[in-house]
């Protein structure tokens, strides 16, 4: 599908912020707004693409105004996708030699050696590596035998994808399924269950909960299923999503389409008028006008404005309780109450 012509690129925005620097470009090396014109140095064209990338972030994340609430979202930065959760893998024959397990007739899932547990006689085997498809190594060197009766039991949590920010509402099955949705709630909760039930079934609730920062990356976020999945579901869900920076080569074009193109020209401009000129001047009046009209226009076509998210979860009924007994489990603010 086309994108409409009234739409702005980043070369768009790129010749707007450099103008206004009074960067003029060459209009022999400006063809098509393909390339930065060569009679910007370096630094010029870094400059252009910081207040580039920080106008971009503040029509995202668009401050507090006049006629804009605290925190608005956007709905185009809330889309909905799928996950595909993971059971236990019991495919093939195992022939176990000194800790190395090599499977027949299966692949060992990618998860094996980060998330995965060998059950052998209903014995539990920490995964060191997956040295291959069909290859695993665990500890114990006592592991000798050809097996029969293993499982590869999964931890019940899983990576969230990398743009994630949070979920809104709701997890929900597939329709066929039949199922009610899971409902997210603190891992404080999850871990009280788990310790409670350490089962398998259909996932009646799940939580988030940040990962160890990586070096190379930044912090990620995974998924905890209460009970443990015991079954390869699909889950839509609608969460906020993080947003890459503007690349020319593969993502020129900012997020929210042609309607809000003049609104994020505006942000990127009131970012170079504030950090080149140190003042809030007319690009950022014309920004804050533009950015009230721009949130009523979202408003109407269905976005939400969440709030404040806090650690508190809805009163929750265990479910091993009979539904005439008046005793039940609650939380307030992540601690469980008898």
């Amino acid at each position: 599908m086309a994108e409409s012509a009234l739409s702005l690129k980043y070369t768009d925005l790129q010749l707007l912020v450099g103008l206004f620097l009074g960067y003029n470009p060459d209009p022999t090396t400006w063809s098509g707004y393909n390339i930065a014109p060569a009679s910007w140095s370096e630094g010029q064209t870094l400059e252009v693409d910081r207040y580039i990338q920080a106008g971009i972030r503040q029509f995202y994340y668009p401050p507090a105004v006049e006629g804009v609430d605290p925190g608005y979202e956007w709905s185009f930065l809330n889309p909905i996708t799928t996950l595909e959760t993971e059971s236990a893998y019991t495919t093939g024959s195992l022939a176990v030699v000194s800790g190395t397990c090599t499977l027949t007739g299966g692949t060992w899932p990618a998860w094996a050696a980060t998330h995965g547990t060998l059950i052998i006689d209903e014995t539990e085997y920490s995964i060191t590596t997956r040295d291959g498809d069909t290859q695993l190594t665990v500890v114990g060197d006592d592991v000798t035998a050809a097996q029969d009766g293993w499982s590869l039991g999964h931890a019940g949590y899983q990576d969230m994808p990398d743009d994630f920010g949070r979920v809104i509402g709701d997890l929900h099955f597939e329709a066929s399924v039949y199922a009610q949705s899971i409902t997210v709630v603190s891992e404080h909760r999850i871990l009280t269950l788990l310790q409670r039930d350490n089962v398998t079934g259909r996932p009646r609730h799940a939580a988030l909960r940040f990962k160890a920062a990586a070096s190379t990356v930044g912090q990620r976020q995974e998924i905890v299923f209460w009970p443990k999945p015991n079954d390869d579901y699909t889950l839509t869900y609608r969460y906020e999503a993080f947003v890459g920076k503007l690349v020319p080569a593969t993502t020129q074009y900012p997020l929210g389409g042609m309607k809000y193109s003049e609104v994020i020209v505006e942000s990127c401009l009131a970012v170079a008028e504030q950090r080149a000129n140190d003042e809030r001047g007319i690009h950022w009046e014309a920004f804050t006008r533009l950015l009230r009209t721009a949130v009523q226009q979202d408003r109407k076509a269905g976005a939400r404005y969440f709030g404040a998210m806090s650690s508190g979860e809805a009163t929750h009924v265990d479910p091993r309780r009979h539904s005439l007994q008046s005793s039940y489990d609650y939380t307030y603010n992540g601690d469980l109450i008898s």
